[in-house]
């Protein structure tokens, strides 16, 4: 099978070669990153997708096998472990690549988690737009340090012609590796290339923001985010655009009319009347710190913290989970609630020690019952989680003021159904 798979990788790289010899009117916009990428996909094809016909990747279809696929607008196999399934999926990929296709932009995911992948969608990857989410903790399993992710990360930069970097989320030191003809920064702070300035929030409207770009700064407009975080997404999006050489009142106008991603930093009303931060899609430590930065900003009376457990951390799980620990603060938070073992191990005693108000659950249902006690007017409710093993949206739909809401939450179709009643050992709605 090994043989096999090897085989399909090189066919795939083959085809995808043939694509873009084909359609050399196509251009890429690659995003990597350590998080943060799928919602600065979507925000990208959000702002270009007024002018441009853009094709992306569904969900995080974003490795090996399924990248080259979405780029060609392609369905994957039925079977991924069925030889026949695979040579069938080839014909069709095959014969998309020799076609003309009427799109302009392809936006696409990378995603890693092994040292030496980035590189090898290089052979056949050589995007015109290169952006670099972050660089922080991530499968450090197998990366180690921070240096071997960001060198991995910015892998694709020696086939761009231009690398987008968000200078907010990256060690200056780690600039060094990215290697394309132009290495241009966005922010959320001056001095950036390109960047947004937050000049006041409204927690019912979002922000009053401007975009600058060299000379340039843009009309205020109002960026309907609820994270400071978001405008340096909006950051690099409008950086895409405007490399693209869109005009900035269409790139404002995009941006002004922005939706959240399912999942990720999501307002959602609550049961009496509290209000709920839904940013259940995944977890690592910078992300985890940016949401309760968001929570701390909010002008509610209570404040609830409910941290899962973060993913693949490797051997700093424990120092990574403490850290988030100590930046619970009780002067905001009125109770954190932890799911899963390694936050009941190391976050919560560092909350606690900070003066934090903590109870610890398994599993992500076992804490609704608290939750609903605490969901009163007046109250924010933060969820922040990996995905595997945590899932704590099925904490928060059972706390949703409207029902109708659940199709709002991650991870809700029939199989992800399936496999959550599996794992929680109930049935779930």
């Amino acid at each position: 099978m090994k043989l096999f798979k090897s085989l399909i990788s090189c066919l795939l790289v083959r085809i995808m070669r043939k694509f873009f010899h084909n359609n050399p009117h196509v251009r890429l916009v690659a995003v990597v990153g350590s998080v943060g990428k799928t919602t600065t996909k979507s925000t990208i094809v959000d702002v270009l997708k007024h002018n441009k016909k853009v094709r992306t990747n569904r969900g995080n279809f974003n490795a090996e096998f399924s990248a080259p696929l979405e780029m060609l607008g392609i369905d994957g196999p039925q079977n991924p472990r069925s030889i026949t399934n695979w040579l069938s999926t080839i014909y069709r990929a095959y014969r998309s690549a020799r076609q003309l296709h009427d799109i302009n932009v392809i936006v696409q995911e990378f995603g890693i988690d092994h040292p030496g992948e980035m590189a090898a969608f290089g052979r056949y990857a050589h995007p015109d737009v290169l952006v670099v989410t972050a660089i922080s903790p991530e499968h450090m399993e197998f990366f180690g340090n921070l240096k071997t992710v960001a060198q991995e990360e910015f892998a694709l930069s020696s086939h761009s012609i231009v690398t987008l970097y968000n200078r907010d989320d990256i060690n200056s030191g780690f600039i060094a590796f990215a290697n394309s003809e132009r290495n241009l920064s966005y922010s959320t702070e001056p001095d950036a290339d390109y960047y947004i300035t937050a000049h006041q929030f409204n927690h019912s409207q979002g922000y009053a923001c401007t975009l600058t770009h060299g000379e340039q700064t843009s009309r205020e407009f109002i960026m309907p985010v609820v994270a400071k975080h978001q405008l340096r997404i909006a950051a690099g999006a409008a950086a895409v655009a405007l490399e693209f050489n869109l005009d900035v009142e269409s790139v404002i106008t995009a941006l002004e009319n922005f939706t959240p991603v399912s999942g990720r930093m999501n307002l959602l009303s609550g049961i009496n009347d509290s209000t709920i931060i839904d940013d259940s899609y995944n977890s690592s430590p910078l992300a985890a710190k940016s949401a309760l930065e968001t929570l701390y900003q909010l002008p509610a009376k209570t404040k609830v913290a409910v941290l899962g457990d973060m993913n693949e951390l490797g051997g700093t799980t424990a120092a990574e989970h403490r850290t988030l620990g100590t930046l619970c603060d009780p002067a905001h938070l009125s109770h954190v609630i932890t799911i899963g073992p390694n936050t009941a191990k190391f976050l919560a005693p560092a909350a606690k020690d900070n003066g934090c108000t903590v109870t610890s659950f398994d599993k992500a249902t076992d804490a609704v019952e608290l939750l609903q006690s605490l969901a009163r007017q007046d109250t924010v409710l933060l969820f922040k989680g990996s995905q595997g093993g945590v899932y704590l949206e099925e904490a928060i739909k059972p706390l949703l003021k409207n029902s109708t809401d659940s199709k709002k939450l991650v991870r809700q179709s029939k199989e992800w159904l399936r496999k959550k009643q599996a794992f929680f050992g109930k049935s779930l709605s």
